[in-house]
């Protein structure tokens, strides 16, 4: 066989990636073998490529997606600095964010806490509440939690401090809140509703958003206490749903989440949120 066809079980060795792994990105169309014999149709790698092969093992060392190496290589290959710089930048967000979290995973591990306290330690204990009706300024959008949240919480402060509704004297009178429909947990196409309570004429030009009036709910209610990730959030939702089922209570939904402090002013780890689970009986 020629040198310069190399075939998929070759390449592998010389790269160390797997066969699955380089089946994968031929069919993202990151790494696609240069050759096809055009009577068996069977394809190979060059040597040219193995540079190439090197570089999305290093990428995907540094913990970049596939998505994200495809960008990557096509920015390096046209000289785009600029999209390379922030990708990179984006890349180093992410992993002090990891860090951070590992950080405090090993100080908790360090105190030797009992398992049970260890789990139960940042979150209360379940109790039932009246909450009233409460009017609202609000946009429902399907997405990841952080970017549905984020933009919309956005967009409606925009809409309460435009010129005219702050001469119409709107103003916020609570803590902002989520409304989750879905009846499962779902990663990048959540069903949320983002809402702020407000007092005042408000005027909203925007069809995806809107005023309103949450209905008043009976809800079982426990506050958590650390930064907005799953984990801490699921600790919650199982004591509250515990405590609906050992006194009969069912969940009628939507499950709401009350932000009761400002996560721009706010260390990760002494947020606070309120989880509201709306029940009958």
């Amino acid at each position: 066989m020629p040198s310069d066809r190399i075939t998929i079980g070759r390449f592998s060795t010389l790269t160390h990636l797997s066969q699955k792994a380089l089946r994968l990105y031929d069919r993202k169309g990151i790494l696609v073998p240069d050759i096809r014999d055009r009577f068996t149709g069977y394809r190979y790698y060059t040597v040219s490529q193995i540079e190439s092969a090197l570089r999305i093992r290093t990428l995907c060392t540094l913990g970049f997606g596939l998505a994200e190496i495809g960008e990557i290589l096509s920015a390096h290959a046209s000289g785009d600095q600029e999209t390379l710089r922030r990708m990179i930048a984006k890349r180093m967000k992410e992993a002090q964010t990891e860090i951070a979290r590992l950080e405090k995973v090993t100080s908790l591990l360090i105190e030797n806490r009992d398992f049970s306290e260890l789990f139960a330690m940042n979150v209360s204990e379940p109790k039932i509440k009246e909450i009233p009706a409460m009017r609202v300024i609000s946009g429902r959008r399907t997405g990841t939690y952080e970017e549905v949240c984020g933009e919309v919480s956005v967009a409606l402060m925009a809409v309460i401090f435009s010129p005219e509704n702050q001469k119409n004297g709107v103003a916020i009178t609570g803590p902002f809140l989520s409304l989750c429909y879905d009846s499962e947990y779902r990663e990048t196409d959540a069903d949320i509703e983002m809402a702020i309570p407000i007092q005042g004429p408000v005027a909203v030009s925007d069809p995806r958003y809107m005023v309103r009036t949450l209905p008043a709910a009976k809800v079982i209610s426990v506050v958590y206490r650390g930064p907005y990730d799953h984990d801490g959030f699921s600790v919650a939702f199982e004591k509250a749903f515990r405590y609906a089922a050992e006194r009969g209570l069912e969940p009628t939904g939507p499950d709401r989440q009350v932000y009761l402090n400002n996560p721009d002013e706010t260390p990760a780890e002494e947020l606070l949120t309120e989880v509201q689970i709306p029940v009958a009986g």
